[in-house]
C-alpha cells in the first residue's frame, strides 16, 4: 500500500539516523511526532508536528509511521511503542540507509532498521521491528528475532541465531553457529563463544 504521509515518532538521538536515512533514501518525511519538542520546531529540515495527541488524529489506512524511538539495556520503550500503535492500525515501514549492503535472498520483516554501513549477507532474517545499528556485519544465515536492538559494529558470524528481544552491545562478537536465548542481554566488546540461554547476561 502506498500511504499518504511519513511520520517519524521521535525526535530525539536514534529520530536523527532514522531521518538521515530516509532523507538519503530519498523518502518525503511529512513531520516528527514528539511532546518534548517545540511545535513547529525543525530536525534537518522536518517540521515538529505534534505530540502523542497528534498521532490520534491519523488515519493509519493513509499515514505510515517510522519509528524514531531507541531502546537500551533496561528500556525497550521502541518496543512499547511500536505494539501500542500497530494495535491502532498503523504500520512501521522499515528503513533502510543507502549505504547498506543487502545479500540475496535476505529477510526483512515489517518494521525493521537497517543503519549505515550494514552488512547483511545471503540467507540472513531480521526480525519484525528489529535495528541493525551502524557498521554491524551479519554474515550469512545468521537469525535476528523480533525487536532485538543491534548495536553499532556488533558482528556475527555465520549462522548465528538471536532470540526475539534481545540487546547486544557495541562491538561484540557472536561466534559461527552460537544461539542467544530471547530477552538476553551481551556487553559491549564482549566475545560470545557459548550458546546464552533466555534472559541471560554475558559475561556475568
Amino acid at each position: 500500500m502506498r500511504y499518504k504521509n511519513l511520520y517519524v515518532l521521535g525526535g530525539g538521538g536514534h529520530a536523527k539516523v532514522i531521518l538521515d536515512a530516509l532523507i538519503k533514501s530519498g523518502a518525503s518525511v511529512t513531520g516528527i511526532i514528539d511532546p518534548r519538542l517545540p511545535l513547529d520546531s525543525e530536525v534537518f529540515g522536518v517540521r515538529v508536528t505534534g505530540g502523542d495527541e497528534l498521532m490520534a488524529t491519523l488515519d493509519p489506512q493513509v499515514n505510515a509511521i517510522a519509528n524514531g524511538v531507541g531502546a537500551t539495556p533496561k528500556n525497550f520503550i521502541n518496543k512499547k511503542l511500536f505494539e501500542i500503535w500497530t494495535a491502532s492500525g498503523f504500520h512501521f515501514i522499515s528503513v533502510i540507509h543507502p549505504s547498506a549492503i543487502i545479500g540475496e535472498q535476505v529477510v526483512l520483516h515489517d518494521g525493521c532498521q537497517i543503519m549505515a554501513r550494514v552488512v547483511l549477507q545471503p540467507n540472513v532474517q531480521i526480525g519484525m521491528g528489529s535495528v541493525i545499528n551502524t557498521a554491524s556485519s551479519i554474515d550469512h544465515d545468521c537469525v535476528i528475532g523480533q525487536h532485538c536492538f543491534i548495536a553499532p559494529s556488533v558482528t556475527l558470524c555465520g549462522g548465528a541465531t538471536v532470540g526475539d528481544n534481545c540487546f547486544i552491545g557495541a562491538g561484540a562478537t557472536l561466534l559461527p553457529g552460537i544461539t542467544v536465548g530471547s530477552q538476553a542481554l551481551i556487553a559491549a566488546g564482549a566475545v560470545v563463544d557459548k550458546n546464552i540461554g533466555e534472559g541471560e547476561f554475558f559475561p556475568r
